[in-house]
């Protein structure tokens, strides 16, 4: 069993669902990626898993808005079933702690001061899907207000 299969399946059997029953549609996955988008009024609200790339038992949200037309990125016409965060304006990431390091990642690995104080070094993937479903209504505050939580980050991209 690889490193991450325990996460990545209780991921699927309960933060899969919880984002459908918001509204969101999942698209085409690879191994890395996960993205879920939704219509809401003339855009499309956007958002992926994006998992370690060594398959380590950790992964960040990336989410962002686009018109519901779509976008041009890079001189190409991106439809808005096909958009992703990295083709939005504006966007940002998402993780359980603040912060831009992949310490900030939601993982199986404790911060040292949570393993001090619980004597164990690892989270149960039950509670880093708590962790993620807990925060998602950060996400659902930035696409309402774009007020950031704290343990996010956003910005303009510059899409040539």
């Amino acid at each position: 069993m690889a490193k991450s299969t325990a996460l990545r399946d209780e991921i699927k059997a309960r933060f899969y669902p919880f984002a459908l029953e918001r509204g969101f549609v999942r698209g085409k996955s690879t191994s890395l990626f996960v993205p879920f988008r939704r219509m809401k009024g003339d855009c499309v609200q956007v958002f992926d898993i994006q998992w370690d790339k060594s398959h380590r038992p950790r992964f960040v949200i990336n989410f962002g808005e686009a018109p519901a037309a779509g976008v041009t990125h890079w001189g190409k016409h991106i439809e808005a079933t096909a958009i992703d965060p990295v083709h939005c304006t504006v966007c940002g990431r998402l993780g359980r702690l603040p912060g831009g390091t992949m310490g900030s990642w939601f993982q199986i690995r404790k911060p040292m001061v949570q393993v001090f104080r619980t004597l164990t070094w690892s989270y149960q993937p039950q509670e880093v899907t708590a962790q993620l479903i807990a925060r998602f209504s950060d996400l659902e505050t930035w696409w309402a207000t774009r007020q950031t939580g704290p343990t996010m980050r956003a910005w303009t991209n510059n899409l040539g």
